[in-house]
This record gives structure tokens, C-alpha cells and sequence, in this order.
């Protein structure tokens, strides 16, 4: 498993003044705690109610596509999921997680149910998913731009308004 993903972005050092990174001593503890990690050519990530935070699965059946989003990795590059609404901050108040590469960063929101609302109650879910993704993005650009990493000189950072990206 390579670091390189969560080495080079500081995050430790930039999130230290968090209690769940302060909580942690080293990398297993750091994946324990706050990511999860995957080299699979394809992975989703869940949006699961029992867990009470994003996690990576395998098999999408009986979950529903708004409740997961589909990540291609044709290289099988290091994979982390950083778990963040309802981990390392109170939950729905940023968006539910990320995922990370060594060159990639993206930025995932799920608003399950849109589909069977009326077209205001989809607008007011669309307008609050982009909220929390922005305040996320913010959130973490600032802290990292504390620590001396610039994201914007990264390959960007995606705002993801579809259930699939690839890698």
C-alpha cells in the first residue's frame, strides 16, 4: 500500500487539530480510523445508514443507485476512501466523503431519494448537496493551503454531480 495519496496532501498535520487525527499514531491507524483502501478495477462507494458514514462495497444489488457511486480504476492505483460526514465531522454537515490517488482528489455527496421528490424538493436537495461540497472543498483546501499544500496546482479538485467517475 502506498501513503503517497494522504502523505503528500499533510493531512495529518493539516487536520491535527481534529480529535480523530490526534487520535492516531501511524498509517494502520490512520486507515482504520478515518480511510479505507482498495486497489480493485472497479469499486463503489455505499452510502450505508448501519455504518453511519460512506464505505467502500463490492456488489451493488439491493442498495439503489442513489446510494452509491461507482469509481473505475483501470490502473489499480492505491484507492482511499476518506470517510468524513459523520467521522470527522457532525454528520450532514459537509459532504459524506472522498476519494483519493496519488494525483486525484474527488469530493462525493449523496441525496438519496431525489428521484421520487417534487422538482423544488430536487432543486432544495441539489442546492444543499452543493453547499456541503463546497464547504468541504473549502474546509480542506484552507487547511491544507496552512500546511503549505496548494490543491489548486493539483489536477483539480472534482465536484461530483454523477453517480461514476473514472480514475
Amino acid at each position: 500500500m502506498d501513503w503517497a495519496a494522504i502523505h503528500r496532501l499533510r493531512l495529518a498535520e493539516a487536520f491535527g487539530d481534529m480529535q480523530k487525527f490526534q487520535a492516531v499514531t501511524c498509517d494502520a491507524e490512520l486507515l482504520a480510523e478515518l480511510f479505507e483502501w482498495t486497489t480493485r478495477g472497479v469499486i463503489f462507494i455505499h452510502d450505508d445508514d448501519t455504518a453511519g458514514h460512506s464505505v467502500f462495497v463490492t456488489d451493488t444489488r439491493g442498495l439503489g443507485g442513489d446510494k452509491t457511486f461507482r469509481v473505475d480504476n483501470a490502473g489499480h492505483t492505491d484507492l482511499f476512501l476518506w470517510h468524513i460526514d459523520g467521522v470527522m465531522y457532525r454528520k450532514g454537515s459537509k459532504c459524506d466523503c472522498a476519494f483519493l490517488t496519488d494525483g486525484r482528489l474527488g469530493f462525493v455527496e449523496f441525496k438519496t431519494n431525489a428521484a421520487n421528490n417534487t422538482e423544488e424538493a430536487i432543486r432544495e436537495n441539489y442546492e444543499k448537496a452543493k453547499s456541503q461540497l463546497l464547504q468541504t472543498i473549502a474546509d480542506v483546501t484552507a487547511r491544507c493551503d496552512n500546511v503549505g499544500v496548494d490543491l489548486t496546482e493539483t489536477e483539480g479538485i472534482p465536484l461530483y454531480f454523477d453517480n461514476s467517475t473514472e480514475i
